[in-house]
């Protein structure tokens, strides 16, 4: 192989094919669904896992424009809109509601407690106070018709909304607008805009109401709040004058038709009553009472007469007392007779005496005996036909307590009709006197309180508070947008950032050149002319990082991107120039077949291409007749060649391997220079053969959808990621709190940035607002 040597030696070595765990090529690490969950488990431009306030003040420190931008047009907005506002007085009345009961007092209304009813009411009024109709009592009474604050022009044509929504909803029925129509809209007008400038409400929870104008006239405003009282309770006692008027004619003409209805049914009664023979309401219950009577009697009688004719055949001595002396006598005489015929025997002649005289004796006996027989049977029959006569009238009685029976049926309910109509005419009578009783002189059951005083000030617009509010409202709506853009803010720029999203750590991060010097040199060549600057201490990180994980006596590199233009050249070139600084062979070998870099050894277009990488993979050329140069850089470089037309199969070539070994032997850093992951696979092939890789992502500007993928394709674990093209004066302004961020004020120990002359300044100045313009209002 021709080359030019690199003096130096390599430092100690590991063992060839492990990498930086120790584990060889073959046993990578594969990533699986769950690892690209927790590595996106957090949103990238949270910067961190979690949002703390550490957190939140530093993304409000980096969108301190976009804060500061949206509160100056706030205020400004807000200045305008007072500053074009006219201004609105308000006046306030208030009334309170009195209770039902009379007898409260009228001092205590404000502190007394509301029943359920009472809040009812208030509420009533509160609705009345701003209902349509008195809104249009008022605006008469005031003539805001002729208010133009109130009343629309007459001669006012429909805006653009007006106009719009006609055309997009039109009517669908054409009538003529007639002059009255047109006014009475206007009128409509009128009470709507004065509604809108009426605010009525109730006074916490007791029972005064306050009613509330606004005008841009502080008199006005005054004047409308106390008519709209005044209007109501004028209203309210006129409604109460009519109603009460209202109230007594009809009670009066319902007075007239209850007397006239009660005097008929009481005629009605009474010739009912004559002409049926009725003295009673219950004719019926006096016949049947004395039909109980008679039949009572007629039992009487017919037992007196069964009672004499018993005793007519028993003799009647038990009533007859001269029948019973007789029958004494004949006793006495009996037992003188008995003691004489027993003492003389039968032929004494005082014996003859007593038996003639017991003889006449019982001759009188007999004599009345028939006699009292005589009356008895006399007294017997006159008791059965006194007995049969009024049994005939018991049944008349009961005949004639029918009769009556029906008809009182027929009177009670005459009666009835009469009580209810007399009832209702001492009711309508009782309701009468007593609206009659009451005072005609008509109380509201609402007093004013206080009047509304002119107003002093506006209600508004109130510049101070509303300055305040458009202050403190911008700024949270600033705060707002900061967080909302540092979220929608996806772009990769911290280690943090990487390492969370795509499992890899960041080796190093290498400023952008072009804002670290302004001489215009190549990047590979600020690493000697300017040992101390930024841009070479983040190159000597990085070959730090690498030998750390140098796993052979020399170590093989493949540096590639997500996509082009990511920087992956310039980290390329860097690396060799800073290796050898130490001492280091090192090479630099173009594998980007299909576009080979021309600064890595390969033709120039209508050159001829010099033997690279390419006709020794095909086989067309040995290792020792590659061309390595090292013309204007410190480092040796293999570049492609001819472009094949199957880059492919030349990767897939066994060469590939044997290239890898060779170079190997001769230099102890191979830097693979291999395309963009995403379009092509050739990275992952080179991957196979090399001890570590690297994967270039440009600060700000590379997808993180991008980047993850590429780490999804590699399918195993990459070495670590390099943030390249960093602007480091704008990340350490965004406070990520990294090192960069820490570091940054530590400028003494690094060389100054060399200042840009002329169009480069200023083209690299305005590219740095724009960039910083971008980034703020995330445009990037």
């Amino acid at each position: 192989m021709r080359e030019l040597s690199t003096p130096g030696a390599p430092p100690a070595m590991m063992r060839h094919g492990e990498n930086d765990s120790g584990e060889r090529n073959g046993g990578e690490t594969h990533w699986g669904e769950r690892d690209w969950t927790d590595a996106r488990s957090a949103h990238p431009g949270t910067r961190s896992g979690y949002l703390n306030l550490a957190s939140v003040v530093r993304i409000l420190y980096r969108r301190a424009a976009l804060i500061a931008l949206v509160v100056l047009l706030g205020v400004a907005a807000a200045l305008f809109v007072v500053l074009r506002t006219t201004p609105v007085y308000s006046a306030t009345a208030t009334i309170i509601v009195k209770p039902d009961d009379a007898s409260t007092n009228v001092a205590a209304l404000p502190t007394a407690i509301v029943s359920p009813s009472q809040e009812t009411a208030i509420e009533t009024k509160v609705e009345l106070l701003q209902s349509r109709n008195l809104a249009r009592e008022v605006a008469a009474t005031l003539r805001l018709a002729n208010d133009p604050e109130f009343a629309p022009p007459r001669d006012a044509r429909p805006g653009l909304l007006d106009r719009l929504l006609g055309w997009i909803n039109p009517p669908t029925v054409t009538a003529a607008v007639t002059p009255k129509a047109i006014e009475r809209a206007r009128n409509e007008a009128v009470v709507d805009r004065l509604i809108e400038r009426l605010d009525v409400s109730r006074v916490a929870r007791s029972s005064m109401i306050n009613i509330t104008a606004s005008s841009a006239d502080p008199r006005k405003a005054a004047l409308i709040a106390n008519r709209v009282a005044d209007t109501y309770i004028k209203s309210q006692m006129a409604e109460s004058t009519d109603s009460r008027v209202a109230t007594i004619d009809d009670l009066s003409a319902r007075l007239a038709q209850s007397r006239d209805a009660a005097v008929a049914a009481d005629r009605a009664v009474a010739a009912f009553r004559t002409s049926h023979g009725l003295l009673v309401s219950q004719p019926e219950l006096g016949a049947a009472a004395s039909a109980s009577q008679l039949a009572g009697l007629v039992g009487q009688t017919r037992a007196d007469g069964i009672a004499e004719a018993r005793r007519a055949q028993a003799g009647g001595s038990a009533t007859s007392p001269l029948l019973a002396g007789l029958r004494e006598q004949e006793a006495t005489l009996a037992r003188r007779q008995s003691e004489l015929a027993g003492f003389y025997g039968p032929g004494y002649p005082e014996v003859a005496k007593v038996n003639a005289e017991i003889a006449a004796l019982r001759t009188r006996i007999d004599q009345e005996s028939a006699r009292i027989r005589t009356d008895l049977a006399a007294q017997a029959g006159a008791s059965q036909a006194r007995a049969a006569a009024m049994a005939a009238s018991a049944s008349g009685i009961r005949g004639t307590a029918l009769a009556q029976g029906a008809a009182a049926v027929q009177l009670r309910e005459l009666e009835r009709r009469a009580e209810t109509a007399n009832a209702l005419y001492s009711s309508v009578a009782a309701l009468l006197n007593g609206k009659l009783s009451l005072d005609p002189q008509t109380k509201a059951d609402i007093a004013v309180v206080s009047r509304a005083p002119i107003p002093d000030s506006p209600s508004s617009p109130l510049p101070k508070q509303a300055l305040g509010i458009a202050l403190l409202a911008s700024a949270a709506l600033g705060a707002v947008l900061a967080l909302v853009v540092e979220m929608m803010d996806i772009k990769l720029r911290t280690a943090e950032q990487v390492e969370r999203l795509l499992g890899v750590r960041t080796l190093a991060m290498v400023p952008d050149t072009r804002l670290e010097d302004g001489s215009g040199a190549a990047s590979h060549d600020l690493v000697n002319q300017r040992p101390r600057s930024r841009f070479a201490e983040a190159m000597r990180n990085l070959l730090i990082e690498l030998e750390g994980r140098r796993t052979s006596q020399s170590h093989v590199v493949v540096i590639t991107s997500p996509l082009e233009a990511e920087g992956k050249n310039t980290i390329a070139k860097s690396l060799a120039a800073t290796a050898t600084r130490v001492d280091q062979r090192v090479v630099v070998v173009d594998f980007d077949l299909r576009r080979p870099e021309l600064a890595l050894g390969s033709a120039a277009p209508g050159e001829v291409p010099q033997t690279g990488v390419v006709a020794y993979l095909a086989g067309d050329a040995s290792f020792d007749q590659l061309s390595v140069s090292h013309e204007g850089q410190p480092f040796a470089s293999l570049g492609a060649g001819q472009a094949p037309l199957d880059p492919g199969a030349l990767l897939s070539s066994p060469r590939l391997p044997r290239l890898i070994a060779q170079l190997r032997e001769h230099y102890s850093l191979v830097i693979l220079n291999a395309p963009p992951i995403l379009p092509v696979r050739d990275a992952k092939m080179l991957a196979d053969v090399a001890d570590s890789t690297l994967l270039v992502l440009r600060w700000g500007k590379t997808d993180p959808e991008a980047a993850r993928v590429a780490v999804q394709v590699f399918g195993r674990s990459i070495t670590g990621a390099v943030i390249n093209m960093v602007d480091v004066a704008a990340h350490a302004g965004r406070r990520y709190g990294d090192m960069i961020h820490h570091v940054a004020r530590s400028s003494s120990y690094y060389d100054r940035a060399m200042p840009r002359r002329g169009w480069r300044r200023v083209s690299g100045g305005a590219r740095r607002i724009a960039a910083s313009a971008a980034t703020t209002l995330h445009l990037n």
